[in-house]
């Protein structure tokens, strides 16, 4: 009961920052969750270790290189009175799109120098994780709220 009332507290003690952080855990946990049951139905053997490396290599890069590109769905510099598209191409074609494709090239270069033998695992589970990741925070909300003009 009491191991319940902490982690109910420490969940709900998250700012928005660090519910990116929160979600990137259990997007992490989730992709994991999915290369088990893979492995299960498939009857393949996953490496869960090297799964695990590259996931959180994804998840972080993503968070990371989100926010080196300025990826923030509540702050734009577009001025509040612009068209609705010129909002969106702003946001999710422009500053995702960067982070997105930068994700996937250093997830590519660094699989190929460090894992080159499991490339496609290592690729997979970077570029996989981090999807996960959009999609569970896209799920739970973290995207929704209106951008307010950043000055």
């Amino acid at each position: 009961m009491t191991a319940l009332y902490l982690a109910i507290s420490f969940l709900t003690r998250f700012t928005a920052m660090q519910s990116r952080k929160l979600h990137g855990l259990i997007a992490f946990a989730l992709f994991l969750v999915a290369a088990v049951v893979y492995s299960a139905l498939s009857d393949k053997p996953v490496d869960l270790w090297r799964v695990a490396l590259w996931s959180m290599i994804g998840v972080g890069s993503y968070m990371v290189l989100s926010r080196l590109f300025g990826f923030d769905p509540h702050r734009t510099r577009i001025a509040e009175c612009a068209p609705a598209y010129m909002h969106y191409v702003d946001r999710w074609e422009l500053r995702l799109g960067q982070a997105t494709l930068s994700m996937l090239g250093g997830i590519v270069v660094a699989a190929r120098l460090f894992d080159a033998e499991y490339f496609v695992t290592a690729v997979v589970s970077g570029t996989l994780s981090a999807w996960t990741y959009f999609a569970f925070r896209w799920y739970v909300g973290g995207y929704r709220s209106p951008a307010a003009v950043r000055k």
